[in-house]
């Protein structure tokens, strides 16, 4: 801290600065110094020494970044965490599904499913180590429940007709899912333990996309049941649904902010898909994408960020906006 001159940082109107030092640390290890430093105040406001390796010298850049945010912020970062998508590869004159893993920013891809057949749906379970998804593998659809650092996986819905949109509850005990068993697509809530199966909804619309509050208590859900497509959201003991959405002839796909104060949402606008955030207090929906299809989104673990897939030449690609509309990237 002597050897730094606040003065000069001030000059350059910076609030805050990061010094770092990387040094060996016995046989193909390393050790991470950083210190953190209130520019105007003069003072460190955080200092770490973090062991690592060479190859994981990426995933403590991530570990120390989420220490700094929260150090600056009041709120845990998400720098650590990781996504799951699906992506296309082409495999000569045939295109192979994946589904893939990587860090927050898209970098370490790494794939956990490969199929001739659709992919869909990837939802983690909350405590990281297992991801849900539709597999139509064996030519029609089947919910399957994979660990991620093992592989291992099992087959845990294929009914007759739909099984789709697995959606975890927040203690990961239950799945929310879309099955079209009885006729229409409704929502069922099974219990993973007993493999039970319970209705949530009646069978006389089209009703898919459940979203699980962080609460427990209510699940979100698209129906089409009021003419076009809206959300709706309906207690975990069943009940009548309420309608959500209001604004356009258009929402659906709703995540829930961690919080459980927004909806991300996809709503169409001028002919426009595009991602909105529903504050749930007041009902106001802000739109924070600019494409002509984007869909499918989900918020950071700490609510920071909305990740969703769009398209740019030609091609479809992921991006993620702030949840305020004004920090947006492409991963």
């Amino acid at each position: 801290q002597a050897e730094v001159d606040f003065r000069d940082w001030r000059v350059l109107c910076m609030d805050y600065l990061v010094i770092g030092q990387l040094s060996a640390n016995g046989p193909g290890g390393y050790l991470v110094r950083f210190q953190l430093f209130d520019v105007f105040r003069g003072e460190q406001l955080a200092g770490f020494q973090v062991p690592t390796t060479e190859r994981n010298l990426r995933a403590t850049g991530h570990q120390i970044s989420d220490i700094i945010y929260e150090k600056l912020l009041g709120e845990r970062g998400a720098f650590a965490t990781r996504i799951a998508y699906i992506t296309s590869v082409a495999k000569g004159d045939q295109r192979q599904v994946e589904l893939r893993i990587a860090d927050a920013d898209g970098h370490a891809p790494q794939t956990i499913v490969r199929s001739e057949e659709p992919l869909m749906s990837p939802a983690w379970s909350p405590d990281g180590k297992r991801l849900a998804y539709v597999s139509f593998e064996k030519g029609k659809p089947a919910i399957y429940v994979q660990e991620v650092l093992t592989g291992g996986r099992e087959q845990v819905a294929t009914y007759p007709g739909i099984n789709g949109a697995p959606a975890w509850s927040p203690d990961g005990q239950q799945l929310a899912l879309t099955l079209s068993k009885d006729g229409n697509p409704d929502i069922f809530i099974m219990d993973l333990r007993r493999r039970s199966l319970r209705p949530l909804t009646r069978p006389w619309a089209i009703d898919t996309e459940p979203a699980w509050s962080p609460d427990g208590k209510y699940i979100e859900f698209t129906s089409d049941r009021g003419g076009s497509p809206q959300i709706y959201r309906v207690s975990v003991n069943g009940g009548e649904p309420e309608r959500v959405t209001f604004e356009g002839k258009y929402n659906a796909r709703a995540s829930y902010s961690p919080d459980g104060r927004y909806l991300a949402l996809v709503t169409r606008l001028n002919g426009a898909y595009r991602i909105g955030a529903l504050d749930l207090t007041n009902r106001a929906l802000r739109i924070l994408s600019d494409g002509d299809l984007d869909e499918s989104p989900s918020f950071a673990p700490n609510g920071s960020m909305i990740i969703y897939a769009t398209r740019a030449g030609g091609k479809g690609v992921l991006a993620a906006v702030s949840t305020d509309g004004r920090v947006k990237q492409r991963l």
